[in-house]
């Protein structure tokens, strides 16, 4: 069911699109103490409502706050002292979570959450004989039942990855694992299938449905059948050893030591071109250097030897593979694929893209064959570029050929001549992560008519003294949400930027939970004192709405370094990273259904990227850019000129790395197609489509799919990435290129996508907000809508 797909955190979908952090400038000036001071007291005199019903007035004294916040160590720990001494003492769990206090919690949590969620099926699967208002509240209920273990399992999936205690995160593993597997015996419960069946087949019941109950209703069913409901039970326990299996392979996949060469053995003369502390960082054996290939120095190799044969060595074992590496990758994509044969479907990918917009394996397929072609003509330009180099160093009288171990050389060869020829890259800022966090409320303010406001902590609420707490605040809807800022790096925190749903929207007050035991166990005497209190729930209104509501909360975590006291200094690579997760986190606040199931960024795996792909665009925009400073600072300007001068440098040889893309969500097509064991040959099928495809001739006996995690975390959905570039591309150049402030750009890209999350389908978002003969094009979301979107192309 949806209580599968629902509650992996976005994180778990993102292990391969997340951002890394790149290295952050070392010196930051802090801001004064004294100045301050009495505007730490003045923000905190206001409430969050006061601040929603006065926001003009206040904006942008609350933005100085905001960046404070974040830059000044001193001002921050103000901040915490301040909080400490105002509003309930009592300590509270971790984001703001009733139980999650201590390990006993989370066994509490877990408990509570199994218990109420029996009782919830069991209400469900009476709901026949409880007569036809119970069959109307089945999808409610459903949706009560995934949000009961999404509530817990959500909480656990984040603490588990971020919280600096060994013990609290065993006990979130724990929960975790716990509620997984009772979740999956969910998944495949006839009963509460067969329910779900006879209320979709009333036509009485599905016309009194709003859009996203019905969007909701559908997801249900469609992860039903996902999950081989419709099967003998001989059948759905083959179905249950068969994802047993999966899992297991696709861990041993992402575990492996996968290299068929451990180590590089290179003559020490022959190292022309790298540094003499690569050579001295390994001992000489038997007058050889023996450099491991999982090393960063082995990358160096290729990209800095003058010596063709050394990097060919290094390429080769680089993406060498054993056996059983290859035997692991296969038993994973024949594993799939008889899953996909049990349930009645031709291949894993037919399996999979059933409810994406792709729909397909054919329209993926037609997508990325489209975007090939429209993406051809970069791709050469810069495959001449390195053959005009290489031509050149060797003094060859023809174009030569660019192998797979020259690509990084001569890139960086061309690169050093292009710096020398025409001058470095324009210097552009370094932005401190306040000032940046201002800028981003500033813009959404100007967008969407919301803003960032700073929120106190309670004792407990929070895992690590770094964290910051921002109230959502809507000028129209007052507070929207929670975003809970992890975002500086310390020792033994992951590396990674994501964005992490710890709770999403959905309509509480017509819950009717007091009624569970009664419609659970009718025509019983039970008393509720046999039961575990209910788990409580927040109950939020929001200015315009009817009935009473549970705000989304979602955490951010990056990896920025700072230095003293002083906030980190981000590049604006790092800017991107922090605007592309702040897409998400919008996308959590502002889609709010009344079901949790389809709210925010519960969408299709291959539309959940466009906003925040989308906001990486704005980071570049010279109207935008004015919004990082502070108050007291000159305003940045820097000129459309400036600016596209240092992204056309940045973006040389994007062209060859569009064509790996490409592939790769080809090769991840092709593996997961319709494939017998008899005929399925991994290392033949990545050596011709390299061939076909590819900028590079194929290397024999290498075989790098071995080390292409996202195999298993992608699954036929690695097309997803670039299908969303193009989409936000020509959003971007259609709506947002002109003017990144429009306030009616904005509203018609909130109202028209965001606010649906996944009720609504997503073609008919993108056309709506696209409008004229692109929505045309788009309306059927077919094989040519998918056409037309890669013949859009991707900025390179």
């Amino acid at each position: 069911m949806s209580f599968h797909w629902s509650c992996k955190a976005l994180a778990r979908y993102n292990n391969g699109i997340l951002s890394t952090s790149r290295s952050s400038f070392p010196h930051y000036s802090s801001c004064i103490l004294k100045r301050n001071t009495w505007s730490l007291h003045k923000v905190n005199a206001k409430t969050t409502s006061d601040l929603g019903n006065d926001m003009s007035s206040r904006r942008s004294h609350n933005n100085e706050h905001l960046r404070m916040i974040f830059d000044d160590k001193d001002i921050w720990n103000q901040q915490r002292q301040l909080d400490s001494h105002r509003g309930q003492h009592k300590p509270v769990g971790l984001l703001g979570s009733q139980h999650f206090t201590d390990t006993e919690g989370f066994a509490y949590a877990t408990e509570q959450a199994i218990q109420r969620a029996q009782l919830i099926v069991e209400r469900i699967w009476r709901a026949p004989e409880n007569g036809p208002e119970e069959m109307k509240r089945v999808v409610k209920n459903l949706d009560r039942l995934s949000d009961t273990l999404c509530s817990v399992i959500d909480m656990a999936e984040f603490v588990r990855n971020v919280h600096p205690d060994d013990t609290i995160m065993e006990a979130a593993n724990k929960a975790y694992n716990d509620l997984c597997f009772f979740m999956n015996t969910l998944n495949t419960d006839t009963r509460m299938h067969q329910v779900l069946s006879q209320v979709l087949g009333d036509k009485s019941i599905v016309a009194g449905f709003s859009a996203d109950e019905h969007a909701a209703a559908i997801v249900f069913l469609r992860d039903f059948e996902k999950s081989g409901i419709h099967l003998s039970d001989k059948h759905r326990s083959k179905f249950v050893e068969l994802s047993d299996r999966i899992i297991q392979c696709g861990r041993d996949f992402i575990q492996q030591d996968p290299r068929g060469i451990t180590h590089l053995k290179l003559d020490p003369t022959a190292l022309g071109g790298l540094a003499q502390s690569i050579v001295r960082s390994y001992p000489i054996k038997d007058g050889y250097l023996y450099v491991p290939t999982e090393s960063s120095e082995c990358q160096i190799i290729l990209k800095y030897a003058d010596n063709e044969n050394v990097r060919k060595a290094a390429f080769e074992a680089i993406n060498s593979a054993t056996e059983e590496s290859v035997s692991t990758l296969e038993r994973l994509m024949l594993s799939r694929a008889e899953l996909a044969n049990l349930v009645g479907r031709g291949s894993y990918a037919e399996l999979q893209l059933q409810d994406k917009m792709a729909k397909n394996p054919e329209n993926v397929n037609a997508f990325l064959r489209t975007l090939l072609r429209h993406q051809a003509p970069a791709s050469e330009r810069d495959l001449k570029i390195l053959q005009q180099v290489k031509k050149k160093a060797l003094r060859l009288k023809t174009a030569p050929t660019i192998n797979a171990w020259d690509r990084d050389y001569y890139m960086h060869v061309s690169n050093v001549t292009e710096r020398m020829s025409h001058g470095p890259a324009p210097a552009l800022p370094y932005f401190s992560v306040g000032s940046v966090m201002q800028g981003l409320s500033r813009l959404f303010g100007h967008m969407y008519g919301v803003q960032f406001v700073p929120s106190p902590l309670m004792p407990g609420e929070s895992w690590h003294e770094d964290v910051r707490k921002l109230d959502v605040v809507c000028e129209r809807d007052s507070k929207i949400g929670t975003i809970y800022c992890d975002l500086f790096s310390r020792p033994g925190k992951t590396t990674r930027a994501a964005h992490y749903t710890v709770r999403t929207s959905r309509r509480v007050d017509d819950d009717d939970a007091e009624n569970d035991i009664r419609y659970a166990f009718p025509h019983q005497d039970v008393s509720p004192d046999q039961f575990m209190p209910p788990m409580s729930q927040s109950e939020d209104t929001i200015r315009g709405r009817e009935g009473k509501f549970q705000l989304p909360i979602i955490a951010l975590t990056c990896d920025f370094n700072r230095a003293g006291n002083s906030g980190a200094l981000l590049s604006m690579f790092e800017v991107e990273t922090l605007f592309h997760e702040m897409g998400h986190a919008m996308h959590s606040m502002l889609g709010r259904t009344d079901f949790h199931n389809v709210s925010g960024t519960r969408c299709a795996t291959d539309f959940v990227e466009l906003p925040s792909i989308l906001m990486e665009h704005f980071v570049w925009h010279p109207k935008v850019l004015p919004l990082f400073s502070s108050s007291e600072e000159s305003s940045v300007h820097y000129s459309p000129e400036a600016i596209n001068s240092f992204l056309q440098q940045q973006k040389r040889f994007n062209g060859i790395e569009t064509n790996s893309q490409i592939v790769m969500a080809l090769l991840d097509q092709q593996y997961h197609s319709k494939i017998t064991e008899a005929d399925f040959d991994s290392m033949a099928i990545w050596h011709t489509l390299q061939d076909e495809f590819g900028l590079f001739p194929s290397v024999p006996d290498t075989m790098w799919p071995v080390q292409f995690e996202h195999l298993f975390g992608y699954g036929a959905g690695y097309y997803s990435y670039l299908f969303d570039r193009t989409l936000a591309r020509r959003i971007w150049q259609k709506r947002f290129e002109k003017d990144p402030l429009d306030r009616e750009q904005g509203l018609a890209f909130r109202d028209n996508l965001l606010v649906w999350g996944g009720a609504k389908d997503p073609w008919e978002c993108v056309a709506n907000v696209l409008g004229g003969a692109d929505a045309e094009r788009l309306a059927e979301g077919d094989e040519d809508a998918m056409r037309t979107v890669g013949d859009w192309g991707i900025d390179v």
